[in-house]
């Protein structure tokens, strides 16, 4: 689909799936939101231009009446894990949605929506990582699924002798690749021309 608009369906209207949804909205993208309270709608702002649904997300003529029929995408990002994972099977099974993600707050269920297919972000996963790496300053990750497939990103800070280097010169595994660097707060892709500097985190990716 590339940059072509999609038609996206959001389940769940609170912070952080009202954002999202205001975000491809904005980029030009038909999106649906569908949320149990109508009071959550209002998260979206006046300015929204996508489409609401008022129901239980996980009733199928209310999924129907989002438009999950043709959708190209569902989100579900709703705070209730057991809810995003029956909307996923929902999409998956039997409206075979081509792309499906989901929210989730434990970490235990990651390993179920992987056996789905599901891809998945776990927050809990991301803080407690990033938290651990910070107190003990080692390097960090954070694992996520595409399709049945899980990749690690792994986060560290620059060794004091590699400043200076090209990205090009640090060693890693043969299974990893060095995406990029994290330098000044933003993400910098890896080119032959990228040299790392004081206090860059290098971003690695390993297939798992």
């Amino acid at each position: 689909m590339g940059g072509n608009k999609m038609q996206i369906i959001v389940v769940g209207c609170g912070k952080v799936g009202s954002q999202f949804a205001k975000m491809m909205s904005e980029e030009g993208h038909e999106v649906v939101v569908v949320d149990s309270e109508l009071e959550n709608f209002k998260l979206l702002g006046v300015d929204f231009r996508g489409i609401t649904v008022l129901g239980v997300p996980i009733d199928e003529d209310i999924l129907k009446e989002a438009g999950i029929e043709s959708a190209d995408g569902l989100a579900a990002l709703t705070p209730d894990d057991n809810i995003n994972m029956m909307a996923c099977q929902v999409a998956k099974e039997i409206f075979k949605v081509p792309r499906i993600f989901s929210r989730i707050q434990d970490p235990v269920r990651e390993q179920v929506y992987y056996q789905f297919g599901v891809h998945t972000v776990c927050p809990t996963n991301m803080v407690v990582q990033e938290f651990r790496a910070l107190m003990l300053g080692e390097a960090s990750s954070t694992t996520c699924y595409i399709d049945k497939t899980g990749i690690d990103f792994h986060y560290k800070r620059v060794d004091d002798p590699d400043v200076g280097k090209l990205v090009s010169e640090i060693n890693v595994p043969k299974d990893a690749i060095i995406l990029g660097i994290i330098t000044n707060g933003q993400l910098e892709f890896n080119n032959p021309k990228l040299k790392l500097g004081f206090d860059d985190e290098i971003v690695t990716i390993f297939k798992i």
